[in-house]
């Protein structure tokens, strides 16, 4: 009787043993991370990521800061873009096209990124508000002329409004309240933003009933 317990415990264990070793190979064998993860600076946020590419957009996707051997997120800038971040850089990144990003109001000028021998499709980040990606400019000129001149009222990295009263204070600025009840300084008038096919979500008035202030349009100092 005892010898037939024991085979069958014995049987179990190794039934057992096979599952694991089935679950650890499902689980943990196949890495979710991208084969070709590399480093690459972030302008909006000024970080080094790890980052990898899914198409022939050349788009630079975030991955998890495992999936880079580098350990992106402890270099600098200038680490970013050199040889030990990047597996195939342009050996001269500041030989790379310059482009400008309009930040908070303000325009900065950045060296396109490279890899594998191309210049990636740099973008400037993703507006937190209309949650769209901020497009660069070719030129310090161009970027200069399509600032808006109440973006000076907001973060630099979030976009969102950072100086409230600075902004309903000026005439020519308003906030916009997305659905997330994050708010924008942006050029307008009374009636709502000067650009209602990228502000459409905002319309003017109060807060709602409830005191959200999704939506909502905000012009003028008695709201300050």
């Amino acid at each position: 009787m005892i010898q037939y317990i024991i085979i069958i415990l014995l049987s179990l264990l190794f039934l057992l043993l096979i599952v694991y070793r089935f679950y650890h190979r499902e689980h943990y064998q196949s890495s979710p991370c991208p084969k070709d993860s590399y480093c690459a600076y972030n302008v909006q946020n000024e970080q080094c990521e790890c980052v990898s590419q899914k198409d022939d957009a050349r788009l630079q996707f975030p991955n998890s800061r495992d999936c880079c051997p580098q350990k992106c997120h402890l270099r600098s800038k200038a680490e970013c873009m050199s040889s030990n971040s990047n597996p195939n850089p342009n050996p001269n990144p500041n030989s790379n096209p310059k482009f400008y990003c309009n930040l908070g109001g303000v325009c900065k000028e950045f060296s396109a990124a490279s890899h594998d021998g191309q210049i990636m499709a740099n973008i400037c980040g993703i507006d937190q508000i209309t949650n769209q990606y901020i497009m660069p400019y070719a030129s310090k000129e161009e970027c200069a002329a399509s600032a808006d001149p109440c973006g000076k009222y907001n973060d630099q990295k979030s976009e969102r409004i950072s100086d409230r009263n600075g902004c309903l204070s000026n005439t020519n600025c308003g906030i916009c309240y997305n659905e997330n009840s994050d708010g924008k300084c942006v050029s307008g008038t009374p009636l709502g933003p000067n650009d209602p096919s990228t502000y459409y979500f905002c319309k003017p008035g109060d807060r709602k009933s409830n005191g959200s202030l999704k939506g909502v349009y905000m012009y003028g100092k008695e709201f300050t």
